[in-house]
């Protein structure tokens, strides 16, 4: 092992936009007080530019992990840091980095000014840690209200900046388009208008999310939304009136939950995608508006292989529910009875093999010392978490046993017509579908359970 004899610079910032500048200066003056400027050889500077510590996890800071196998391996004397924040805003991951610092015998110093010194002893430190976390949750939601406030960029608007205030101002080829967006949903009666509004393409607004966006933005009416309601921006040339943003906003809240419903019914229209039978190659879905149900066509050469969702989603379901009528009762009860032992045997073990470790932790708990005590919440939270799987495995079990009785009266299985629901419907394809090839001229569906079919008497 090298003997330890570093001294590492380490720096971080969240942002492209930000600075290391005040983080280094701050490290240099130290430096200097320390007679040290002119030892570059026993100095390394490690940087993380454009790094958020709440969005990309410890392991995803390539300079941090750097450090920190630097000493693992022995060889780090001093850190010098600007502030705890620096290195973690995460309460756990803040008291692994201080645990290893602690246990390699680091030298830890904070240039920041009112950032007090580190601490030898891991229950302090992480009392210091708890605040950046809370700090870092602080900077999320003030990053969130800035970008309500100052977005980068907005359709309809020209941001420009000048001594230091930015201010947006209109743009004169998008304003009719967004006023009259406006003005024209503020009509909208019934819900089938409101789908026809969005369905309906404006220049520059093709897509209906897009539209929405808009029309729920108080950004366009020269407001923004806060808990205490909604807060002028005066830096903001306003589109249009508060009173006509709030009249769209509740139609738009009024009729959403129907466009939604009606995008939910279009993607239920099939449960698999098929295949060209030509080149095996699966088959593009197109359509022209998002409540378009469209068409399958060939992803590769063969264009006139094609079919519309409606007739391929009626011929699959045809073609399940004849070969459900064509199953053996006597054959499907032998080898789904065998299934449900074989998966009752692997939840049981499952299920043991959590409660041994609940146990585990519950004697980590109870023999935690005076300085382990931080760590309880996490073990809580481990033991919480088992529970939770233990009852839903137990909920998985208790089901199988039902399936186990309702196998006895199995013959209800030749009664099923084409009353089924969408749900039970959409399960059996799942179940039943192995692969559907389209052609020109046909469609070939190959089924599972093949071997449980009725003996055909030939006629």
């Amino acid at each position: 092992m090298e003997e330890k004899q570093l001294i590492v610079i380490y720096n971080r910032v969240s942002s492209a936009a930000q600075s290391l500048e005040l983080q280094d200066a701050a490290a240099r003056r130290y430096l200097e007080s320390q007679d040290l400027v002119g030892n570059e050889e026993f100095i390394i500077y490690l940087s993380d530019h454009d790094v958020s510590a709440t969005k990309l996890k410890m392991s995803q800071r390539p300079k941090l992990m750097e450090l920190i196998r630097l000493i693992q391996k022995g060889r780090v004397k001093t850190i010098v840091g600007y502030k705890r924040d620096r290195f973690a805003r995460n309460f756990y991951e803040f008291v692994d980095i201080t645990r290893i610092f602690i246990k390699h015998g680091v030298e830890v110093i904070y240039t920041a000014s009112n950032e007090p010194p580190f601490r030898n002893k891991l229950a302090l430190e992480a009392f210091y840690g708890m605040f950046g976390q809370i700090e870092g949750e602080n900077i999320r939601t003030r990053t969130d209200d800035a970008r309500k406030q100052f977005p980068s960029s907005i359709f309809g608007y020209t941001r420009s900046k000048e001594d230091g205030k930015v201010s947006y101002t209109i743009n004169g080829g998008k304003r009719e388009i967004i006023v009259s967006l406006f003005n024209d949903f503020i009509c909208v009666a019934n819900e089938d208008q409101f789908i026809e509004f969005l369905l309906t393409p404006r220049k520059g607004l093709t897509k209906p999310e897009r539209m929405l966006r808009i029309l729920t933005n108080p950004f366009y009416a020269g407001h923004y939304e806060t808990k205490n309601g909604y807060q002028l921006l005066p830096h903001v040339e306003p589109m249009v009136t508060l009173d006509t943003f709030n009249t769209a906003k509740t139609l738009v809240d009024r009729f959403v939950s129907y466009y939604q419903e009606k995008l939910l019914d279009i993607s239920n229209l099939y449960s698999i995608t098929p295949s060209c039978g030509e080149c095996n190659s699966p088959m593009k879905h197109r359509k022209e508006n998002p409540l378009d149900a469209g068409y399958f066509v060939c992803s590769a050469n063969h264009r006139r292989v094609a079919i519309s969702v409606e007739e391929f989603n009626n011929i699959v379901k045809q073609t399940v529910l004849d070969h459900v009528q064509s199953i053996s009762i006597e054959n499907a009860e032998k080898v789904i009875s065998k299934r449900i032992v074989t998966e009752n045997k692997r939840l049981k073990r499952e299920k043991k093999k959590i409660v041994s470790e609940y146990l585990d932790t519950s004697l980590a708990v109870s023999t935690l010392d005076k300085k382990e005590k931080i760590f309880l919440p996490k073990y809580l939270g481990k033991m919480k978490e088992l529970k939770e799987k233990h009852k839903a495995i137990g909920q998985d079990i208790l089901a199988l046993n039902e399936l186990r009785d309702d196998i006895k009266e199995v013959k209800q299985l030749a009664q099923i017509n084409l009353n089924i629901s969408q749900q039970e419907l959409h399960r059996l394809i799942e179940l039943l579908v192995d692969k559907a090839l389209i052609f020109e001229t046909h469609v070939q569906i190959a089924l599972y359970l093949s071997t449980f079919e009725k003996d055909v008497q030939a006629s």
